[in-house]
């Protein structure tokens, strides 16, 4: 899709979309009604398209984001998606390598992360005990990570440095209130809907790259092998994967998942994921209503997935919000296109918080599941414009 013509609403941001499949932006209508804060996503997205329709718009649609924790209310607002969704393709080009002079470097106040270091690790092998003592078969445990900045980022410039870095991903930009923006380019598609088609392509299992992967290939590719063959990461992988299928599965006419996973890279991390197509039974369930279907996924949650929030409700010293959970758009047909809110942060003024999470079983590692985390940071941070290789020591401390 190409940026709308319409001018923007005065003070109030686009929401940005950017993915494989094309690209757009749409500027909220104005006059939303009122009562958006239903926690019923199906129900509040037919009230915002009837709006949209009623102001005028040439295709009415609906963007925003779903919370991570089921119940809590959603982020939508009405626009005008005024030419078809599916537009050119983002072309996936290498991402040029800029003179250290020619970067604009931002400035630390401090660094926190929410719990530390240690904390995460004490967390990680509380889980592994629940774990090993069989009531949980898998948990996403999760991190924050604040930094407060002397100047405020600029959004534009860091979707820009996102979608750059991450061509294949799912970058997107979208304003919330009290002057902040969720801005984030989520490797993982939850779901797209075009008919009675759904395509998902969930991930779970990770390896980090090297840190110029160009140039010491052979330790790249030895990285992913490890990932592809690694039996703990396939296991984890193999529970998302069936409980996915499983609640999709009374709802389509056929399913395709292939029984092996796929390796899967952004500049920084390599994943197992597994694509997976669906056919509808009929046209009713839209992409609205498919969304708290799927949403959360083992890949952000655990499995089975009540025990897991109950865990993480207990063990994770902080309210998720939007992290974790699913950002997108709709349109009146009932089809549409959300990403899991991964590698991300919210942008607050001179603040900006950041979001990662780290699938455990049974034989997770404490330290190693804490580094995965601290790689997971770098790919917001290298487009806050952190340069991997010289990180503040108080930036290299919190991680």
């Amino acid at each position: 899709m190409t940026p709308l013509t319409a001018p923007p609403t005065p003070h109030t941001r686009p929401f940005a979309w950017h993915a494989p499949t094309g690209s757009f932006t749409a500027q909220p209508l104005p006059h939303t009604p009122p009562g958006l804060d239903s926690a019923d996503l199906p129900a509040l997205g037919r009230t915002l398209l009837r709006h949209a329709e009623q102001a005028g718009a040439a295709q009415p649609g609906v963007v925003g984001a779903v919370p991570f924790r089921p119940g809590a209310a959603p982020h939508l607002r009405p626009v005008d998606l005024s030419v078809p969704v599916v537009a050119r393709p983002v072309p996936v080009r290498p991402v040029p390598t800029l003179p250290v002079a020619t970067r604009t470097l931002p400035t630390l106040k401090r660094a926190v992360s929410v719990p530390d270091a240690a904390g995460f690790e004490a967390l990680v092998a509380a889980a592994v005990q629940t774990l090993r003592a069989g009531t949980l078969d898998k948990v996403v445990l999760g991190r924050l990570l604040d930094l407060h900045l002397h100047a405020a980022p600029d959004p534009d410039a860091v979707l820009a440095r996102l979608r750059a870095a991450h061509p294949a991903a799912y970058a997107f930009s979208l304003p919330l209130p009290d002057d902040a923006t969720l801005i984030g380019a989520s490797p993982e598609l939850l779901l797209r809907r075009a008919g009675r088609d759904v395509h998902l392509r969930p991930m779970a299992g990770t390896r980090p790259r090297p840190a110029d992967p160009a140039a010491d290939p052979a330790d790249d590719a030895a990285r992913a092998h490890a990932l592809l063959h690694s039996a703990k990461d396939r296991a984890e992988h193999a529970l998302m994967v069936q409980a996915i299928a499983d609640r999709l599965a009374p709802l389509c006419r056929t399913l395709s998942v292939p029984r092996t996973p796929e390796l899967a890279s952004t500049a920084t991390l390599w994943h197992l994921a597994t694509p997976i197509h669906a056919q509808l039974r009929d046209d009713s369930p839209g992409v609205l209503d498919l969304v708290p279907l799927i949403h959360p996924t083992p890949a952000v949650c655990g499995v089975p997935t009540g025990a897991a929030q109950a865990h993480l409700e207990a063990a994770e010293p902080f309210d998720r919000g939007w992290f974790g959970g699913a950002v997108g758009w709709a349109d009146g047909y009932g089809d549409g296109e959300w990403a899991v809110t991964i590698r991300c942060a919210e942008l607050r003024g001179t603040h900006a918080r950041l979001f990662a999470g780290a699938g455990l079983v049974a034989n997770s590692d404490p330290a190693g599941e804490r580094q995965e985390t601290a790689a997971k940071f770098g790919t917001v941070l290298a487009a806050l414009g952190f340069a991997p290789a010289d990180l503040p020591d108080a930036l290299l401390e919190a991680l």
